[in-house]
């Protein structure tokens, strides 16, 4: 019993394991001063750029894709099954 008071004594008198504060990565262009890296205006001018010829590129792709879709579910509709068909009843 001695024991475990003991250790629960030095346990309360030990502050928690705190983590380092947190930091928060530095914005795009402003480098780091750890990895010494810095861009240039140019650099930054090619990098919004390439985002704006990938988001394009991706939302013509999205685009053609919705077209196909509908294109091929409509071409469809004439040349169904017959079991698609309502019944008809002759009265």
């Amino acid at each position: 019993m001695m024991i475990a008071n003991q250790t629960m004594n030095e346990l309360r008198q030990k502050p928690p394991n705190e983590l380092p504060p947190h930091k928060s990565p530095p914005l795009a262009g402003q480098g780091d001063e750890e990895t010494g890296i810095k861009l240039t205006a140019e650099q930054l001018r090619a990098r919004r750029a390439r985002s704006i010829a990938i988001a394009l590129a991706l939302g013509a792709f999205v685009l053609m894709i919705f077209a196909v879709t509908i294109v091929r579910l409509g071409s469809r509709t004439d040349t169904g099954p017959d079991y698609m068909r309502p019944v008809q009843t002759n009265q």
